[in-house]
C-alpha cells in the first residue's frame, strides 16, 4: 500500500476538491496547505486547506499569487473565505511552497473570520 503523502504548512498541493456542495469550489487545483505541525501530527489524515483559483473575481477575502510562487504556472488568487479540512487521499502531487509574508497574509485574512477567546 502507497505511503499517505505528508504536506506541510505553507505548502502547495494539487488536491481534488470535489464533490463539492453549494458553492464550495471544486475541481482538480492548487491548495495551500494551512494545518500546523501540532494539527498534523494527529492520526486523523487530514490537513486544513485553503483552494487557489485562476479567475480573480474581485473578492475582498481572495488574495493574489504570482508565478513560480507556490509551483504554479499562471496569475491566481488564493480563495481565503474556503479553508476546509481534506483527506490525504485527495492530494495529488507537491507544486511548492509560498513565502513567509504569503502565508503570513493568508493566515491573517482567515483569522478574521474565526472568533478568538
Amino acid at each position: 500500500m502507497p505511503s499517505m503523502p505528508e504536506p506541510m504548512v505553507g505548502e502547495v498541493w494539487t488536491i481534488l476538491f470535489d464533490p463539492v456542495v453549494g458553492r464550495e469550489q471544486g475541481g482538480l487545483r492548487p491548495g495551500l496547505i494551512l494545518s500546523n505541525e501540532g494539527y498534523n501530527a494527529i492520526p486523523h489524515e487530514l490537513r486544513i486547506v485553503v483552494p487557489i483559483t485562476g479567475t480573480d473575481r474581485g473578492v475582498a477575502t481572495h488574495l493574489s499569487i504570482e508565478p513560480p510562487e507556490g509551483g504554479l504556472t499562471k496569475a491566481s488568487v488564493i480563495m481565503c473565505e474556503q479553508v476546509a479540512a481534506q483527506s490525504l487521499l485527495r492530494f495529488r502531487n507537491k507544486r511548492g511552497d509560498v513565502s513567509q509574508d504569503t502565508l503570513a497574509q493568508v493566515q491573517a485574512v482567515v483569522g478574521m473570520f474565526i472568533d478568538r477567546v
